[in-house]
């Protein structure tokens, strides 16, 4: 093999050696619904908003008729603001973000008093993070 030609393929090889650590070094950014948005949901909001069921003999109904429990049911919203309670590319509109983040004396707060745990600030701008990428579910698909 000539010199050139040796140095020219080493050349190509390094830098699709680069391209492909560069390309997994910015997934690994990359907010991942399933491990790191999911259980914060089910943490703090799936106890009011998850597929109607029964509980101890009662019908419980997802409050305001929201569900979290789906990637579908998630992006569609609930009664109020359908359709934006994940905008994605927009959490500053998102209302899963708006709700999560207002004080505890706002009515609009999520979860309510005594409904759960608030939602971290570090969880909270995850959340934001993961509605700027894009709200990507990657394969998770949850309750139809």
């Amino acid at each position: 093999m000539k010199p050139t030609l040796a140095l020219t393929l080493a050349a190509v090889l390094a830098l699709g050696v680069s391209t492909t650590s560069t390309t997994r070094a910015q997934d690994a950014g990359k907010v991942d619904f399933e491990k790191q948005v999911l259980p914060v949901l089910k943490e703090s909001c799936f106890k009011c908003h998850e597929k109607e069921h029964e509980d101890g003999g009662k019908i419980k109904k997802p409050k305001g008729g929201l569900r979290l429990d789906g990637a579908a049911v998630i992006m569609k919203g609930g009664k109020e603001y359908p359709n934006e309670n994940v905008v994605a590319g927009k959490p500053e509109a998102s209302w899963l973000v708006k709700t999560m983040a207002l004080p505890d004396s706002d009515d609009l707060a999520m979860p309510p008093e005594g409904k759960g745990d608030r939602v971290s600030p570090a969880n909270i701008d995850l959340i934001k993070k993961w509605i700027s990428e894009g709200a990507n579910f990657g394969a998770w698909k949850g309750v139809e």
